[in-house]
């Protein structure tokens, strides 16, 4: 009886054992951390992607060529924020504002709008994917073209396109320092050292 009795404790303890192994590998399954997007697939997820903002064509200040309101909203979709804005010879016009969160690329994309016209671009990264050497910008020529300068020095921080002008900002430290480039008819026309707004 003893025996017996010794046979279904040590019977009723493996099953135990067993058990807890089963709930322990479980836990362990659940413990497993969650894949987390990459910048890019975060970027993509959105419904917005540069492709899409590269094909937003701006207008001439006379209203020639250019992307159409319509052509906008079907390619970014519903803006996140609208305001009110006025241009250089003081008529109305609308700002759109599309917020891509903290963990995307790129922190929003705006687009200015009069009769129905792209009138400016632009968008700002979250953070700066490379930072670039004051020297680096110094050595840069007046006249040297808008692509050559993004093939050398990668993505800006920012960037704002109008009619043949375009704006470009690249961080040159991490105390803040950066600088604006201006490019008119696609050429380097101006550089201007600064410091990032906190």
């Amino acid at each position: 009886m003893k025996k017996l009795l010794k046979i279904i404790l040590a019977t009723f303890a493996c099953l135990l054992i067993l058990s807890a192994c089963g709930k322990q590998q479980q836990s362990d399954e659940n413990k497993k951390p969650l894949k987390v997007p990459s910048l890019s697939s975060a970027f993509d997820t959105s419904g917005i992607s540069l492709q899409k903002y590269d094909n937003i064509k701006v207008s001439t200040n006379q209203l020639k060529g250019g992307s159409s309101k319509d052509n906008l909203m079907k390619s970014l979709g519903k803006p996140y924020h609208t305001s009110d804005t006025k241009l250089t010879n003081n008529q109305n016009a609308k700002e759109y504002t599309w917020h891509l969160g903290n963990d995307a690329k790129i922190k929003y994309i705006f687009a200015i709008v009069y009769k129905d016209k792209i009138l400016s671009k632009g968008y700002q990264q979250n953070t700066s994917s490379k930072l670039v050497k004051k020297q680096t910008i110094n050595d840069l020529k007046k006249g040297t073209s808008y692509n050559e300068v993004i093939n050398k020095l990668g993505s800006p921080l920012a960037e704002q396109i109008s009619d043949g002008v375009q704006f470009l900002t690249y961080q040159n430290d991490q105390n803040g320092n950066a600088v604006n480039l201006t490019f008119k008819n696609n050429n380097l026309d101006n550089k201007k050292f600064t410091k990032l707004n906190g």
